[in-house]
């Protein structure tokens, strides 16, 4: 009996909640309650051992499109730790920077910071921009790095204790792991196509993953491939014949220049033991020429490196995607596979 009066004094309370809420689809939840959110933009990173330095971006979280930025100071304190081998004695901020753009024009600005005697902790002090009027949406904390050829090593950097009068909190991630990109392919690397048939060869495996790729031919490329590996993201840039004027603008003086333009294949990689996987994404396109939707793609293939001749040669297999995994039904397959030698650059 007294399980019987629970469950109906449940329900009666239940059906009361229910009929007193507002369910009306015009109900909005007020964001502006929420803080704002400072955090590092990334939790690790990596560069190769010759790095004189490393920039870590500072943003805050754009999860609140409408936000109003600060307009009063924000302070943040930082401490690099844990360094190993080479980075002791050799890591510290060199600047703080930010970018404004005004009139098409890009201006770099520094943010003061202060450092503490034991030289790897301090405080930044993050201030409203006369022209921003509020402080600015992201920021750059440079790290100067040994620079050395052999250099080994790792460290942490860590922002903590944020203090502001306006509801900003530090987010997560707040600690960022650094360490020497340590991979056989890792670097930048150039490919020489010279005639037709290497190109052809090329276009065979890249082709279905670029339209603008698979639709030119031999004479409207220089013959230079550029590969690129950094941490944990490559990409592979093409260079055609066709010119364009490319015209920037930093803290108010212009400059054009005329540059070969590009068609660029962008992936993830793991590089380990001679095998090389890439993923990532292409736009799929219809007889008509028209896209369609982007399809996750992986490219199966194996390295072989040669440290006396700075080259890596690339034994490309298989490359399948979302509607081509089946065999036989692959984007590129060749039992053979195909070979390309790149010269370290």
């Amino acid at each position: 009996m007294k399980k019987h009066i629970y469950t109906l004094a449940t329900a009666v309370m239940f059906a009361a909640l229910t009929s007193c809420a507002d369910n009306s689809l015009e109900e909005k939840p007020n964001d502006y309650n929420f803080p704002l959110q400072l955090l590092l933009d990334a939790q690790e990173g990596a560069d190769l051992a010759d790095a004189e330095d490393y920039s870590i971006e500072v943003k805050f979280a754009d999860y609140l499109p409408d936000a109003i930025l600060p307009e009063s100071n924000i302070t943040i304190d930082y401490t690099i730790s844990d360094l190993e081998d080479d980075m002791v004695d050799h890591v510290a901020i060199d600047k703080i920077v930010y970018e404004v753009e005004m009139d098409d024009c890009v201006y770099e600005r520094e943010i003061p910071f202060t450092v503490n005697n034991d030289g790897l902790s301090g405080t930044i002090t993050l201030s409203p921009d006369e022209d921003l009027k509020s402080v600015p949406t992201s920021f750059e904390v440079i790290l100067a790095l040994p620079g050395e050829d052999e250099t080994k090593g790792s460290f942490k950097f860590e922002l903590s204790n944020l203090k502001s009068s306006d509801r900003v909190i530090l987010g997560s991630p707040n600690v960022f792991e650094y360490e020497v990109l340590d991979n056989d392919v890792a670097g930048e690397w150039e490919l020489e196509l010279t005639t037709e048939e290497e190109f052809e060869a090329f276009k065979s495996i890249f082709g279905p993953l670029h339209a603008e790729l698979e639709s030119i031919s031999f004479e409207d490329i220089t013959g230079k491939v550029k590969a690129e590996f950094e941490f944990e993201e490559m990409k592979f840039e093409i260079e055609l014949t066709e010119e364009e004027e490319v015209t920037t603008c930093e803290d108010g003086e212009s400059e054009t220049e005329t540059e070969n333009k590009v068609i660029e294949i962008e992936a993830e990689y793991e590089a380990e033991g001679g095998e090389l996987t890439l993923e990532g994404s292409h736009v799929a396109v219809n007889d008509d020429g028209v896209e369609e939707e982007e399809l996750d793609f992986i490219i199966d293939s194996e390295y072989e490196t040669n440290a006396d001749e700075e080259t890596v040669t690339i034994h490309f297999l298989k490359v399948v995607d979302e509607d081509h995994f089946k065999e036989g039904d692959e984007l590129f397959s060749n039992g053979d596979g195909i070979i390309f030698t790149f010269k370290k650059d």
